[in-house]
């Protein structure tokens, strides 16, 4: 009866394989990268405190009223209310709520 090879495992792509037995592995030639992914630079920001993007950044802990269009309301993220907006509901005033879970077990004993 014929032995198999033992098998080679590759634990992850930064560490050399685990070799059981005497077998060899070479990895298979690459292409070279084109001219212009070569060229690519990294992104780099001239004051790390300062946040650019399409979008403003928004508090976390700002919530606004928004309505319903059969007149109920409810709270809010802020980061949500241009969804909430296309959908056709109205947004009213801004609050800012630092916790919101005491906020609401405040509102329950009301």
């Amino acid at each position: 009866m014929a032995q198999a090879k033992p098998p080679i495992v590759d634990p992850s792509p930064t560490q050399a394989p685990i070799q059981a037995g005497d077998n060899t592995y070479t990895f298979p030639p690459a292409a070279a990268s084109d001219p212009d992914v070569l060229a690519l630079k990294p992104n780099s920001v001239r004051d790390p405190g300062v946040v650019t993007g399409p979008h403003p950044q928004v508090s976390p802990t700002s919530y606004v009223r928004m309505s319903k269009p059969d007149g109920s309301e409810f709270l809010a993220p802020a980061a949500n209310v241009d969804h909430y907006k296309a959908k056709g509901w109205v947004a009213g005033a801004s609050v800012e709520i630092e916790d919101i879970g005491a906020y609401w077990a405040e509102k329950s004993k009301a």
